[in-house]
């Protein structure tokens, strides 16, 4: 069981590290074409692929087709376009996640960090932690937007290998950042407030969105 665990771990991290890596290898060189178009659209095949394994079979074969048709259709343009694949990947990532914070913070709505800590802090979820949540969405909508932004801004006026090393390598160590800069603020602004750790948060927030059956 703990050898699984630890395989599934290298997974992720080899899937996190490597699949940046190589796409900045094969974009950056330009003789792999046919090999970086088939890369970059990979990833998109996910929603498809997420809603037929969720049961929704008619949306995910509906969009499945989609994304075959576009990509066949426009096929012979973007094998000599691959960046432009990676980029719309790119920007629809950030967005996704700008918007999936911020559309929580709109009147009469509680933030999404907000649900988060509230499902985890239970009886310990205080004004304190509501206004702190508020404030860490706020700062995860934004920093999502600054990313997606960056992004098409190095696209239109850098060369391509900068705006690739940016959004391959870059925007990781960004991101571990934020959550590095994120977790002292927390320990620090919410001090007196019980912790809990990253991993333990997630089980326990999986755990209350999944109650197990039977249970009230």
């Amino acid at each position: 069981m703990k050898s699984a665990r630890w395989f599934k771990a290298m997974l992720v991290v080899v899937v996190v590290v490597g699949y940046p890596a190589l796409m900045h290898l094969l974009l950056t060189s330009g003789q792999w074409p046919v090999s970086t178009l088939l890369l970059g659209l990979a990833p998109l095949a996910g929603l498809p692929l997420a809603l037929l394994a969720a049961g929704h079979i008619a949306w995910g074969v509906v969009t499945l087709a989609a994304l075959v048709g576009a990509s066949g259709y426009g096929w012979h343009t973007l094998l000599h376009n691959q960046e432009w694949i990676y980029l719309m990947q790119n920007i629809s990532m950030q967005s996704l996640l700008a918007w999936g914070f911020g559309h929580t913070l709109r009147p009469g709505h509680e933030p999404l960090i907000s649900q988060f800590a509230r499902r985890i802090h239970g009886a310990d979820y205080s004004p304190l932690v509501a206004t702190y949540t508020r404030r860490v969405t706020w700062a995860w909508a934004l920093f999502s937007l600054a990313m997606a932004l960056i992004s098409i801004i190095l696209f239109a006026f850098a060369p391509l290998a900068i705006w690739s090393y940016f959004v391959n390598f870059v925007a990781l160590v960004l991101l571990v950042l934020m959550f590095v800069l994120e977790y002292a603020a927390r320990r620090y602004c919410l001090r007196g407030v019980p912790h809990v750790p990253f991993i333990k948060g997630i089980t326990l927030f999986w755990e209350s969105s999944h109650p197990a059956d039977g249970k009230s």
